[in-house]
């Protein structure tokens, strides 16, 4: 259906109409240009907008709530990822073996990566969805209800629910911080992965003496990367939604 009412939209119209004038007054054969741009149009208002939004979505979801610095990290990311993977491909022979443990290094911190974004995404969404102005003011009305209460269990159960509430605006300024540390360990990664694909590159050009080193290098990188991410992953997971 979506393909369909790419072909309808606004300006696939007017290029259609516009192709059948030129057609009238110049002759048959602006029909060629005209088709070409109509089908262009038509195609990234169906097909290349889905596909583009797949590819953006592919590292972390649908990150249409998620904080600008996740939604850019998400984009750029996938894009180096894929360009890396892209050229892991190019290598034949002795070299794909030699890149091999590479690609699937890469591929490993790519699905890490994913998981990052999506556990620092479900934070933020719990954070946007705690009023902590309200919670304050619940935690000012249970105090006032403690000093007001003689019942001694009455009084210890309030206390307790305000303590809960403090916890929880406690854990909101935490997954505060957390998403920022995120978003710094994504640009780290980028950095990382930039130099790695420098290497991928050279290596399977055949610019560097020692393909080896080059390779165990690139490994060594990879495999910090994934201990970076992993450690945050395992604070992430720690954070008490409640």
């Amino acid at each position: 259906m979506s393909s369909l009412q790419a072909l309808v939209t606004p300006a696939a119209l007017v290029t259609a109409a516009l192709t059948a004038l030129g057609v009238h007054l110049v002759g048959w054969w602006f029909i060629i240009p005209g088709v070409a741009v109509y089908g262009l149009i038509a195609y990234n208002a169906g097909p290349g907008k889905r596909k583009h939004a797949r590819r953006i979505e592919e590292l972390g979801l649908d990150l249409r709530d998620a904080p600008p610095g996740l939604k850019r990290w998400n984009t750029v990311l996938h894009e180096t990822l894929a360009r890396i993977e892209a050229d892991l491909r190019r290598g034949e022979g002795d070299q794909a073996r030699l890149l091999k443990p590479v690609g699937a290094e890469v591929e490993a911190l790519g699905a890490d990566i994913r998981r990052l974004i999506r556990q620092a995404h479900t934070l933020h969404r719990y954070l946007a969805a705690t009023n902590t102005e309200m919670l304050n003011a619940r935690i000012a009305h249970l105090d006032s209800q403690v000093v007001a209460t003689e019942d001694a269990y009455s009084k210890q159960q309030l206390v307790e629910a305000a303590e809960a509430l403090r916890r929880q605006i406690g854990n909101c300024e935490r997954i505060r911080v957390l998403i920022g540390r995120t978003e710094a360990t994504l640009e780290n990664m980028q950095a990382s992965l930039q130099s790695i694909g420098s290497s991928v590159v050279r290596l399977t050009a055949g610019d560097l003496p020692d393909v080896t080193y080059a390779r165990q290098d690139s490994l060594d990188r990879l495999a910090s990367a994934r201990s970076t991410v992993s450690a945050l992953e395992d604070v992430l997971e720690q954070v008490e939604l409640a």
